[in-house]
């Protein structure tokens, strides 16, 4: 099981809506985590989103767009695991169970539960391969690029810069 404790999130974007809060709840945090990880496991290659953190990324974004939407997540994939496992939390199950959990959620006709569920891993993603996942590494551009083969943010077309 994957522990977890209340942590301050570093940057909000304030949003017309109010005020956001600071303080993931625990529960959240080990969903979220959990989530992240089955999204983008570790491999023998590369560390996986849990590794760098990209739960932090997750759950500010999602918070960002509407506050308080991580613990909603959270609960709602708490909520799902049990139709798999029962009396297991998200964070209890296998990266099978996870999926399993996963794709039940896609299938689901209500449109908020699939939109939480995308927002799960378009975020992930997004942290995975962005320049937000070297933030904390303290190298000067993400690791995922290179895997990847990305050289980085063009500078433009040489006959444009410097007003040529």
């Amino acid at each position: 099981m994957v522990s977890a404790a209340p942590y301050r999130i570093g940057w909000r974007i304030r949003i017309a809506r109010g005020p956001i809060s600071a303080v993931a709840q625990p529960e959240t945090v080990e969903a979220i985590r959990a989530a992240v990880d089955a999204v983008s496991p570790r491999t023998p290659e590369a560390p996986g989103a849990d590794d760098i953190g990209i739960h932090e990324h997750v759950i500010d974004l999602i918070d960002g767009y509407v506050p308080g939407f991580s613990d909603m997540t959270a609960a709602l994939l708490d909520a799902y695991a049990a139709g798999v496992k029962p009396g297991a939390r998200f964070a209890e199950l296998s990266l099978q169970e996870r999926a399993a959990v996963f794709r039940e959620m896609s299938t689901e006709e209500a449109q908020d539960i699939r939109d939480a569920l995308d927002a799960l891993f378009v975020f992930t993603l997004g942290g995975m391969y962005s320049e937000w996942s070297a933030r904390r590494s303290g190298y000067p551009r993400p690791e995922s690029w290179d895997r990847v083969g990305f050289h980085g943010p063009s500078d433009g077309h040489p006959d444009y810069r410097n007003g040529s």
